[in-house]
């Protein structure tokens, strides 16, 4: 009872000493001005410090998940970015591709007007379109109206001729084939020859070739027109060996064509000129490319 009594008597106490410096403090600052700095003072040197260090932990905390959201944010970021730049490098690729494809295409379109003013150019899509026979599928077909014997070049000379055709793919015999037969002639001197294919696959050989033929290394060799199922004068090769046998009575001579006809991607059909096939020749070309 007694603790109580003096823990009481205490508080009463202390209640009336603040009262008091209250009323004071009130009766100061009403009076005169100077209290304020007193004020001031104490605002700055106690109570603001004691505010900014409890607003510290919170301060602390919430910098630290800004902190983090922007490290993910960051992280995301870094991750779209790389993402779009290897989009951007692929479309770079895809774009330096087509217009080398483009120029590509325009010098093929620039040389081949030697040969035709009426052309197409058409890419190869296949180039073992069949087992027996050097033959390659073309993107161009009977919508387009390609036709059977359509003569096919290269910038540099002949490639072969059509011998099927689809609604939108056709077939192409090369030069190149053991059985395709090509009339033509020597440059230098005229002589008319018969050229065909032969097992090496970039390599043309003369048949029935006379053993006194003015024909010799470095040779050009076109076509002659003969038959009239090639254009006359489209260039095919140049001479590469020629070994006369005069008791066999024939020379054995080999070309290399001006096209590697076997390993190519563009083809340029022409319009121009119209051969020639009957329906055996046709027959005889077609029958086992399938």
């Amino acid at each position: 009872m007694e603790r109580f009594y003096e823990k009481s008597t205490g508080e009463f106490y202390s209640l009336i000493f603040f009262i008091v410096l209250s009323t004071a403090t009130i009766t100061l600052d009403y009076k005169y001005n100077q209290i304020t700095y007193i004020r001031l003072i104490i605002n700055d040197l106690i109570v603001y410090p004691i505010d900014q260090l409890s607003y510290l932990p919170k301060t602390i905390i919430t910098k630290f998940i800004d902190d983090s959201d922007n490290i993910e944010n960051l992280k995301d970021t870094i991750t779209k970015l790389k993402n779009e730049n290897i989009e951007l490098k692929i479309k770079l690729q895809e774009f330096q591709s087509l217009q080398d494809e483009n120029r590509r295409l325009r010098n093929i379109s620039k040389k081949s007007v030697v040969t035709s003013n009426k052309k197409t150019i058409a890419k190869v899509i296949s180039n073992s379109a069949s087992p027996n026979k050097r033959v390659i599928t073309i993107d161009k077909g009977q919508k387009h109206g390609i036709f059977i014997g359509q003569n096919v070049i290269g910038i540099n000379g002949l490639v072969g001729q059509i011998v099927e055709t689809n609604f939108l793919s056709s077939k192409v015999i090369l030069i190149s084939d053991l059985n395709h037969k090509i009339p033509a002639e020597v440059n230098r001197t005229g002589q008319k020859i018969l050229i065909s294919g032969s097992k090496e696959s970039n390599q043309l050989i003369v048949n029935y070739s006379d053993s006194d033929i003015d024909i010799v290394v470095d040779d050009h060799v076109s076509t002659s027109g003969i038959a009239k199922r090639f254009k006359p004068k489209i260039p095919i090769g140049r001479v590469t060996s020629v070994q006369k046998d005069p008791e066999k009575k024939f020379s054995i001579i080999k070309l290399e064509p001006f096209e590697n006809v076997g390993n190519m991607s563009e083809l340029i059909l022409i319009w121009d000129y119209t051969p020639e096939v009957k329906e055996e020749e046709q027959k005889n070309d077609g029958e086992k490319i399938e």
